[in-house]
């Protein structure tokens, strides 16, 4: 909506809020099914909810891997696949197949609630969560929402649920639901809010903010795709998948089918999530520094993620030699599954992801922070503002 006028803006209803009238762009729904209008958690947004017809195409992985029948098969394909000299990742993978289809792929485009920032707002801010989260990560609670943060700075932002969770459609966990086809369709979404067909608005500036898994899709997407994004955030992250099976056999995954039949009973059993409330306090959040209302929160919204997934994790995290604009680097002290609970031992561990993953990014333009008294959710910890802040001052700062 960077050239969006008031006369495009046509009543669904006045709203107040702190004394403020409120008129909804009448194009906001524009691209959604089933579009829903809705207050951010502090107020500081107006957003719609929906679900975008997406279309992708992606080469994947065959995987000679049958479903799981039972929790025990589904557990010693994990302890099969990390342990000692294992090699059941490469005996796994039998070639590519070709996997295309328009998904619905649902989420909360948002756009920030003062007028003379509405008028005016040029970038959108595409969020991808990580694996075991949804869309909410991003608008946990006022004081704990990234799109508070963004909107008032002047900022849209469009949280979607990835392929295989919430609101999008949830395919074949084995073979489609892999990170080559969600690749694609962030590549296919960063191109749908270029053209305008979203929301009524022709962004002039797109950025993309990834979160843990999140982030290593976006640095996906910027290896095949580098002229998609103006700006990039990662956050939650840093260049090394190292700790990463420590982390996914704390998670203790388990099939969502049967341990949340009331919300997953129906899913095949190749979808999975984090066992209990311990799964997920352990890799991801650091005591005493959250609210432990915040915590259940996120436990309470713990989602899907695939075994496709699992197999597929660190095949597109590959350097982005294309890319030129800058990048953010953002990642608590105490992350665990990049930075195994200390991200300056033994030195600044977000330094080396310019030089791994970047090595044409604007150096000058670009920044990291380890956000202290931190973990992994970086949004669900006290600090959250705290990377909020930084992030915002990094778009800024490169004229965004």
């Amino acid at each position: 909506m960077n050239a969006l006028s008031f006369s495009r803006l046509c009543c669904i209803g006045w709203f107040g809020f702190l004394g403020i009238a409120l008129a909804a762009p009448a194009s906001l729904k524009q691209g959604f099914r089933h579009g829903t209008i809705f207050y951010s958690a502090g107020k500081k947004a107006l957003c719609v909810n929906g679900v975008l017809p997406v279309t992708a195409s992606a080469t994947n992985a065959i995987l000679d891997l049958t479903s799981p029948t039972t929790q025990f098969n589904a557990t010693e394909i994990f302890q099969e696949l990390f342990e000692a000299g294992s090699t059941i990742a490469q005996r796994a993978q039998k070639g590519t197949r070709t996997v295309q289809g328009t998904y619905g792929i649902g989420g909360n485009l948002c756009v920030p609630i003062e007028h003379g920032k509405v008028r005016t707002v040029k970038t959108v801010e595409i969020l991808t969560h990580g694996v075991g989260l949804e869309k909410s990560y991003w608008d946990i609670a006022p004081g704990y929402s990234y799109v508070d943060a963004a909107a008032t700075a002047g900022y849209a932002t469009f949280a979607y649920d990835r392929l295989g969770v919430g609101q999008s459609d949830r395919p074949d966990p084995i073979q489609d639901v892999q990170a080559f086809l969600e690749v694609e369709v962030l590549h296919s979404l960063a191109q749908m809010f270029r053209a305008g067909s979203v929301g009524g608005y022709k962004f002039t500036n797109i950025i993309g903010v990834g979160h843990s898994f999140g982030s290593i899709l976006q640095v996906g997407t910027d290896s095949k795709y580098p002229k998609d994004f103006d700006g990039v955030v990662l956050t939650a992250f840093t260049a090394t998948l190292t700790n990463l099976p420590y982390t996914i056999l704390a998670n203790d995954p388990s099939i969502a089918a049967l341990n949340q039949p009331a919300r997953f009973g129906g899913l095949p059993y190749g979808y999975l999530v984090h066992n209990d409330a311990i799964a997920i306090q352990e890799p991801f959040f650091r005591y005493p520094f959250f609210d432990p209302a915040i915590f259940q929160n996120q436990v309470d919204r713990k989602n899907t993620y695939t075994f496709g997934e699992e197999f597929t994790i660190g095949a597109v995290l590959k350097p982005a030699a294309g890319y030129t604009g800058p990048v953010d680097v953002v990642t608590g002290q105490f992350d665990y599954p990049f930075c195994l609970g200390n991200c300056s031992f033994p030195d600044n561990q977000l330094a080396k992801v310019m030089p791994a993953l970047y090595p044409a990014a604007n150096r000058a333009k670009s920044d990291m922070f380890i956000v202290p008294e931190n973990g992994h959710y970086i949004n669900a910890h006290r600090t959250a503002g705290q990377s909020f802040d930084q992030i915002n001052r990094f778009l800024q700062n490169n004229g965004f």
